[in-house]
């Protein structure tokens, strides 16, 4: 899986594709948190010497900053993913397919190292910004289009006639 996470190679490009958009916004979130840190050094450690509970009250507002800023990034990835999801239920909706998700393989650490290895594979080297110029060139998510349907037809009548034939050797 180093290499594949046996999708095709337009679904693995799209995976792609998201996850440099993710590594973009994660690189983002942690430059947050290093500015928070400077501004605290800058703004209030210019002198020699501090009493704990100067100390105390310094490290309580970077904790106080520092959550508000980790927990609005959480929920805008949270709010991320489901408009992701909501363009694959769209287009599955178009095409009368119930797509289901099994929740619990999303703590599946061997899955999940196995997607880190994935990443790694792909973006070594990769610089973050040249990764987020890439998917802001790429497009959108595409819907199925009518090639769509009639290549999907041609391989269900495939199927069916090779099962026809098989039923007829018989």
């Amino acid at each position: 899986m180093a290499g594949s996470l046996g999708l095709n190679d337009h679904h693995q490009n799209t995976v792609v594709n998201y996850m440099r958009f993710a590594r973009y916004q994660r690189g983002q979130r942690l430059r947050c948190v290093d500015s928070c840190f400077e501004d605290l050094k800058s703004s209030r450690l210019f002198e020699d010497t501090y009493t704990i509970d100067e100390v105390t009250e310094m490290l309580d507002g970077l904790l106080a900053v520092l959550r508000g800023e980790v927990d609005d990034e959480l929920l805008n990835t949270s709010h991320t993913n489901v408009l992701l999801l909501r363009q694959l239920f769209q287009q599955a909706e178009k095409w009368h397919l119930k797509l289901q998700a099994d929740i619990s393989e999303l703590e599946n650490r061997e899955l999940l190292e196995k997607i880190r290895d994935f990443e790694e594979a792909e973006f070594t080297g990769a610089s973050r910004d040249a990764d987020m110029s890439s998917v802001l060139a790429s497009s959108k998510l595409e819907p199925l289009n009518e090639s769509g349907t009639s290549a999907l037809l041609s391989m269900k009548i495939k199927e069916l006639e090779d099962e026809n034939a098989t039923l007829r050797d018989r």
